[in-house]
């Protein structure tokens, strides 16, 4: 499960931690690795590249893009070697890739024949987004066909795991995979559904779920009225290793914001967090 994992890599600090993890996670379940990197066309057809050639007056703007291209180009490909090379190190296979496009487009259109893609939680250009989930993490996981997993430590830990669960199609792919995860790993999975009010019909699904196929797990009903933090303080009582979920619940106010939920889980979160949607 989850052997063929796709990786993009940018020279950042978080996606080396999502390189390391994607590492550990090949060596668990067998696997094999696809490092993308990809050049951003945005840095080559922006206004701002024409005005400063245009100022300089002294370079043709082709031959400008041109050479910010090629150094562009050359950089992915150290990024690539440097990624390479940390696979080496750990006996795990990969194969390179590099592209110019727009990231969340090129690494969304890369991925249909992978099983998964890991990613650090923020990239190079983290420091402009005050904390937010980045705009190319975020428009991944709204596209992509694929679970994506967002980490932000280098390690990984078989141990207990949480799914939260609301009953929605992607929760329910989302408890397909912890199904599989807890098999794989042979570890306890922790169902969380988070009501204002008691409500059991929609857990029982997943728990019947469960027992069928034989896995080990424990449920939680939270009265919470925020659901992101019932699922954050299960996680944090447990020491989870991981949070699955669906990137998308039952609310559409909430998905067109990516899901509120979704969001302040990815961000809080000390552990990583695998999301997953259908459609």
């Amino acid at each position: 499960m989850f052997r063929r994992i796709l990786v993009p890599v940018d020279g950042s600090e978080q996606s080396l931690k999502g390189l390391k993890y994607a590492i550990h996670w090949a060596k668990n379940v067998k696997g094999s690795l696809t490092l993308l990197h990809v050049i951003d066309i945005k840095l080559l057809e922006g206004p701002l590249l024409r005005d400063v050639s245009s100022i300089l007056g002294v370079t043709p703007w082709t031959n400008y893009q041109n050479q910010i291209h090629a150094l562009l180009e050359e950089r992915g490909k150290q990024i690539l070697s440097i990624s390479e090379t940390e696979c080496q190190k750990n006996e795990i296979s990969c194969e390179k890739i590099l592209k110019t496009g727009i990231i969340s487009r090129t690494i969304i259109e890369e991925s249909e024949l992978y099983d998964i893609i890991i990613i650090g939680k923020s990239g190079e250009n983290s420091r402009w987004s005050e904390g937010f989930l980045g705009g190319t993490t975020q428009a991944v996981i709204r596209r992509s066909k694929r679970p994506v997993l967002i980490t932000n430590q280098a390690e990984f830990r078989r141990g207990p795991f949480i799914l939260a669960y609301d009953g929605s199609p992607s929760a329910k792919e989302a408890l397909r995979i912890s199904t599989e995860l807890a098999k794989t790993w042979d570890v306890t999975c922790h169902v969380v559904y988070v009501a204002n009010k008691p409500e059991e019909e929609i857990i029982n699904e997943a728990i019947k779920y469960l027992k069928t196929n034989e896995v080990s797990f424990l449920s939680h009903i939270v009265h919470e009225n925020s659901p992101s933090s019932g699922i954050l303080n299960t996680a944090s009582k447990i020491s989870a290793e991981l949070i699955v979920m669906g990137a998308f619940g039952k609310n559409r106010v909430h998905e067109w914001l990516l899901g509120s939920n979704t969001h302040s889980v990815i961000h809080t979160s000390t552990c990583p967090t695998l999301l997953t949607r259908l459609g």
